[in-house]
């Protein structure tokens, strides 16, 4: 089990350059949870402080809008939700609901935090894949074209 979790960790581009040690230590630390079908695992607005990786089953994202929840995506094994709680203190932007039974491990900001103490190399690279990371969002932004019109334009 420890040698699967640390292949889920390693598949995922937040930890991909994390050595072997630290991906058991987190692995080996992070809580492991089962739930069935229908669990909601956090609401939308609640204050996130980990990050759940799937490791079986799929999980459903909502958002309110209007008074009614849209479906906003469905994660299923391997994927990360909640990353940016592993890094900083943020709010949950969704509603997480199981599909169907599903196993998590359950990372917290606090283990992280201790790895990245414990590790202050994988700290600078990690700083660098953030850097990378806001760099490409920032790029995708200013691709991003923007259209103006004046109020009298809409009637």
């Amino acid at each position: 089990m420890l040698n699967s979790d640390v292949d889920l960790l390693r598949s995922l581009p937040l930890f991909e350059r994390f050595g072997d040690e630290q991906l058991r230590l987190i692995a080996f630390s992070a809580r492991h949870e089962t739930c069935p079908e229908g669990t909601v695992l956090f609401r939308e607005g609640e204050t996130a402080d980990c990050g759940y990786l799937i490791s079986d089953g799929s999980v459903l994202m909502t958002e309110t809008s209007d008074g009614e929840d849209v479906e906003r995506a469905i994660y299923g094994r391997g994927a990360l939700i909640g990353e940016l709680a592993l890094l900083t203190q943020t709010d949950r932007p969704a509603t997480a609901v199981t599909r169907s039974e599903c196993s998590f491990l359950v990372i917290t900001r606090d283990l992280l935090r201790r790895v990245l103490q414990e590790y202050p190399d994988i700290a600078l690279e990690l700083q660098e894949y953030l850097r990378d990371r806001l760099s490409r969002f920032s790029q995708d932004l200013a691709s991003t074209k923007v259209f103006e019109q004046s109020p009298s334009a809409l009637n």
